[in-house]
């Protein structure tokens, strides 16, 4: 009895590769949809400048930056992303060469802020916020498209 139940889980080797063969088609499309569309990095960058921006304009304008820029307007791009490519993933953190580029991001952005916080307040230099937020925009574009690459890349080889 033991004996008929292990050969019915067998398959043959031309099984096997065809579902290799299947695993490796969908790893591929997968990897062609996890990329972002084109608005997708320009968005969460204007997002970011308008935050970074709103402490240039004024103290009445950060609650607008900070809910909009930081919270609001990424939420809403990524979520469109989401329902555009039919693909549901943290692109930041999917695969080993992407939370490398996160990591680059993740030192430079704060390094950015800091830098821009004591020149807009501590030397009194109106517009710097404002200007990091451009830098920050670039940087997100930039590093973004690279990310989608390596995303690309290391998600669609093969099993």
């Amino acid at each position: 009895m033991e004996r008929e139940h292990v050969d019915m889980n067998r398959i043959t080797p031309d099984e096997a590769r065809q579902a290799l063969a299947d695993v490796d088609e969908g790893r591929e499309q997968v990897a062609r949809r996890a990329v972002a569309p084109w608005w997708y990095h320009v968005g969460i960058g204007a997002s970011l400048l308008f935050a970074f921006a709103s402490v240039s304009i004024g103290w009445d304008w950060i609650p607008f930056g900070v809910v909009g820029g930081l919270f609001l307007g990424p939420y809403l791009v990524t979520l469109a992303a989401k329902h555009f490519t039919g693909v549901s993933l943290d692109r930041f953190q999917a695969t080993p060469g992407a939370r490398r580029i996160s990591l680059v991001i993740g030192i430079l952005v704060p390094a950015l802020i800091l830098v821009g916080l004591v020149l807009e307040w501590g030397l009194d230099l109106r517009g710097a916020m404002a200007a990091v937020g451009v830098l920050v925009m670039v940087l997100v574009i930039v590093l973004g498209r690279r990310l989608d690459a390596v995303l690309t890349r290391e998600l669609g080889r093969p099993a």
